[in-house]
């Protein structure tokens, strides 16, 4: 692996894996990293990713619509000051939180080198290599001593279908009775709007329980997960929100998941709240943002130069220790 330090590194990509590079970069000690991509993704913050798993829930398992509109808008104002380009999805009409084919990276680091001047985005693609750098679709050049290649990514679905023969997945995750798929699937616009947050486990952990339980209640639940009128897709095409959507169609037609879906997310907020509340989370993560400008740019940043920690008020969007612990 070459050394960043000192460096400019242009990354070609803005998927999870061109993120993680970028951050390694700047990591390192990257003089600069230019982030080459056809389109903006989606970029949010530790903070944000805590929030959505200890917000309160209603009884179908989404978010209160107020809440997310709050919280979206003070991600929105991070952007703004930090001078990091919103994805093309949240202007153009959409209602989009992400492109599809996307995920959202998780980067506060993201949003500070964008605002210490060491990261910046750029759309296009590149055409060639030249000394000194690149030459970009439009013709411009690009100064590099790195250049990172983070593109032709493809979801690996051919596995299921060479095992099972099946090509079609029912959006409940099952190929048939009895028989489930559990995988990652495409993270789409409304994914994380609901109680699995943005954890592949968590939902892992709900249709293993959905399993056992339509093994051991088959007429109860059957119709709801392999029966005719569920809906099919090409397993390479599965959508989060395709069985977020089965999910709350059991959450609200069976007594029994529904208490089984209560269940796991109260025992999940007992043990993020066991481990470090929000007020400690918050406080230790608002120190670690500090401490991110001094470290990136190689010297103390006096704290009215540094981008502005915008969750300081997020406990209050949390429910009480009281009310959580007992």
């Amino acid at each position: 692996v070459p050394s960043f330090r000192g460096r400019r590194v242009v990354v070609q990509g803005m998927g999870a894996f061109a993120m993680e590079c970028a951050r390694t970069a700047i990591e390192g000690g990257a003089q600069h990293v230019t982030i080459v991509c056809r389109r903006h993704g989606t970029v949010s913050i530790r903070a944000l990713d805590y929030l959505q798993f200890l917000r309160p829930f209603a009884a179908d398992g989404s978010h209160d619509a107020s809440g997310s509109a709050a919280l979206f808008a003070v991600w929105r104002k991070l952007y703004q000051a930090s001078g990091a380009t919103v994805p093309e999805c949240w202007t153009d009409g959409s209602g989009l939180l992400t492109h599809a084919g996307h995920t959202i990276s998780v980067s506060d680091i993201w949003f500070v080198a964008h605002h210490l001047g060491k990261m910046c985005t750029k759309v296009g693609t590149l055409e060639s290599m030249v000394e000194g750098g690149c030459v970009l679709s439009d013709g411009s050049f690009l100064p590099a001593d790195i250049v990172v290649g983070c593109i032709g990514f493809t979801r690996n679905t051919t596995f299921c279908e060479q095992l099972t023969g099946r090509t079609e997945v029912m959006h409940s995750n099952y190929l048939d009775k009895n028989m489930m798929y559990l995988a990652d699937a495409e993270i789409d616009e409304t994914a994380f709007n609901s109680f699995f947050g943005s954890s592949v486990l968590e939902y892992a952990k709900f249709y293993t329980n959905t399993y056992v339980q339509a093994f051991e209640r088959p007429d109860a639940l059957g119709s709801i997960l392999w029966g005719a009128a569920v809906k099919r897709t090409p397993v390479s095409l599965r959508k989060w929100t395709q069985y977020i959507a089965v999910a709350q169609e059991l959450i609200e037609k069976d007594t029994t998941m529904r208490g089984l879906a209560a269940d796991q997310v109260r025992e999940r907020t007992k043990h993020f709240y066991r481990t470090m509340s929000p007020e400690a989370f918050l406080e230790v993560n608002r120190l670690e943002w500090e401490e991110l400008h001094e470290r990136l740019n190689g010297s103390p940043v006096s704290k009215d130069k540094q981008l502005p920690y915008l969750f300081g008020a997020a406990p209050t969007w949390c429910a009480p220790p009281s009310e959580v612990l007992g």
